[in-house]
C-alpha cells in the first residue's frame, strides 16, 4: 500500500471517528436542552391550568354544566397535554377525557413511564393536586430528526475530507516523487548526486544520506575497474617476455623433455594472456563511455574484425560475413562493438564444431552470430552470462566473453539474446545483439 493511500485512510478514518465523536456529545446536549424546554412547557402548563381550576371550583360550585365548559376551555389551553385534577375534600375535580386511560403518579415533580411524561403539583393555598402528562412521542421525534440532521452531513463531507486529504498528501509528497524518479535514472552507469535543492526538511537526510551511498558505490567500482585493467595492463608485459622465454627454450634446447615442458608453459602463459586481454575488456564494459555523440559507420569495424580472425590459423575460411550495402550509423562506441563482436566469434568458433560461422550485420542496428553445435537448455543459456562460466564447463576458454558482452549490452541500452536451436531448424545457437 502506498504511503499517500496508508495516510489518506488513517487521517480519513480519524476525521470520521472524531466527527462522530463530535456529533453524539452535541446530540447528547441537545437532547438535555430538549428535555428541560419540554419539561419547563410541562410544568408551565401546570401552574397555568392550576389556578382556573381552583377559580373554577370557589366561584362556580352552583353552575351544573361548569366541569363541561371548564374542560373544554382547559382543554384548548393545554393542546396535547392530558390531566387529572383532584382535592382532598371532593375527590375528582377535573379530568380530560384521555387521561382515563393513564396511571398518574401521586409524587409531586417530575417522572415518565414508557409512554408519558408526568408533572404533578399542588397548590399552595388549598388542597388542590393537578397532575399533568404528555406523550414522549414527540421528543422521540424530536431526537430522530436532531440525530439525522447531524449525521446525514457525514455521508457528504467525509468522502470530500478523504479527497481532499488525498490531494493534498499527493501534492505534499510530490518531492518524494521527484526523488524517486531521480532515483530510477541511476545505476551502474549513472551514480551522480540527486539535487538537493527545493526538498523538505524531512526528505533532505534521506537524499543527502543516498548520495553519500552513491558516492561510497562509485568509488568502489572505480577502484574495482582501476584495479582491473591497471593489474591486466601490467601483466602483458612480463606474460610476454615469459612467453618468448619459453619459446626461446624450446629452440635452444635439445632435451625433448624440456622442450615440450617448455611448450606447456607457453601454453599456459597464451591462456593467462588471454585472461589478461579479457579483463581489460572488462574493466573498459564496465568504466568507459559507450555512447558517443556522434554516429559512426560500423561496417569496417565489423570488416576488420572478421578480416583479423580469417587470417587467423583457427578461423581460417570458417567466417560468412554478411553486411549491408548502405551504412549502419549508430553512437555506440566502435571499441565497444568491436569487443561485443570479437568476443561472439571467439565463442562460435570454439564451440561451432569447425563448422561455418555466419556473421549478419543488418541496418537495423541488429548483429547476429550463429554457428552449429548441440542444442543448449535453457538453464545452461542463463548460465552463460555469468562470469568465469563456460558453458559445459569443457574447453579453454576464459568464460568471460559473453559476459562482457552482456554487460556492454546493459550498460549501452542494448539487447542480447542467446537462442538455441536456430530458428527453422533442429540445432545451433545464435546470438543476437541488437544496438
Amino acid at each position: 500500500m502506498s504511503l499517500t493511500a496508508r495516510i489518506g485512510i488513517f487521517t480519513g478514518a480519524l476525521v470520521t471517528v472524531l466527527w462522530l465523536v463530535a456529533s453524539i456529545i452535541t446530540v447528547g446536549k441537545l437532547f438535555h436542552e430538549v428535555d428541560e424546554v419540554f419539561d419547563r412547557d410541562l410544568k408551565a402548563t401546570a401552574e397555568r391550568l392550576l389556578p382556573i381550576i381552583i377559580h373554577s371550583r370557589e366561584d362556580k360550585e352552583d353552575d351544573d354544566d361548569y366541569e363541561g365548559k371548564d374542560l373544554r376551555r382547559m382543554q384548548a389551553e393545554a393542546d396535547d397535554t392530558v390531566f387529572v385534577a383532584t382535592s382532598d375534600r371532593h375527590g375528582l375535580l377535573l379530568r380530560s377525557g384521555e387521561a382515563a386511560d393513564v396511571d398518574f403518579p401521586t409524587a409531586e415533580g417530575f417522572s415518565r413511564d414508557d409512554t408519558w411524561r408526568f408533572y404533578v403539583d399542588r397548590a399552595r393555598r388549598g388542597d388542590v393536586t393537578i397532575a399533568v402528562a404528555r406523550p414522549l412521542d414527540a421528543r422521540r421525534a424530536l431526537y430522530r430528526r436532531a440525530l439525522m440532521a447531524s449525521l446525514l452531513p457525514l455521508l457528504a463531507v467525509v468522502p470530500l475530507v478523504i479527497f481532499g486529504i488525498w490531494f493534498a498528501v499527493r501534492r505534499g509528497l510530490r518531492p518524494l516523487d521527484g526523488v524517486r524518479d531521480e532515483l530510477a535514472k541511476r545505476g551502474p552507469m549513472n551514480l551522480s548526486p540527486l539535487p538537493m535543492s527545493g526538498l523538505p526538511s524531512e526528505l533532505a537526510p534521506v537524499v543527502a544520506s543516498a548520495n553519500t551511498l552513491m558516492q561510497r558505490i562509485e568509488a568502489g567500482f572505480e577502484a574495482e575497474r582501476n584495479f582491473a585493467a591497471n593489474a591486466a595492463h601490467e601483466m602483458r608485459t612480463p606474460v610476454a617476455g615469459a612467453i618468448a622465454q619459453a619459446q626461446r627454450l624450446q629452440v635452444e634446447s635439445r632435451d625433448p623433455s624440456v622442450r615440450t615442458r617448455a611448450a606447456e608453459i607457453e601454453e599456459t602463459l597464451k591462456r593467462l594472456n588471454r585472461y589478461t586481454n579479457k579483463l581489460m575488456q572488462m574493466a573498459r564494459a564496465e568504466g568507459a563511455r559507450l555512447r558517443l555523440s556522434e554516429q559512426m559507420d560500423l561496417r569496417p569495424v565489423a570488416q576488420m574484425i572478421a578480416e583479423d580472425f580469417t587470417r587467423s590459423e583457427k578461423a581460417g575460411d570458417r567466417i560468412v560475413l554478411d553486411l549491408p550495402h548502405g551504412p549502419v550509423n549508430s553512437d555506440l562506441d566502435p571499441d565497444a562493438f568491436g569487443i561485443v563482436l570479437r568476443n561472439l566469434l571467439e565463442n562460435a568458433l570454439r564451440h561451432g564444431g569447425g563448422d561455418k560461422v555466419h556473421v549478419r550485420l543488418s541496418d537495423c542496428k541488429e548483429l547476429c552470430v550463429s554457428n552449429a553445435g548441440a542444442n543448449l537448455p535453457p538453464e545452461q543459456i542463463t548460465r552463460l552470462t555469468q562470469r568465469f562460466s563456460r558453458g559445459d564447463g569443457a574447453g579453454d576458454g576464459t568464460g568471460l566473453g559473453l559476459s562482457i558482452v552482456s554487460i556492454i549490452a546493459e550498460r549501452s541500452g542494448a539487447q542480447f539474446q542467446i537462442t538455441s536451436p536456430l530458428p527453422d531448424d533442429t540445432d545451433g545457437v545464435m546470438v543476437t545483439f541488437r544496438f
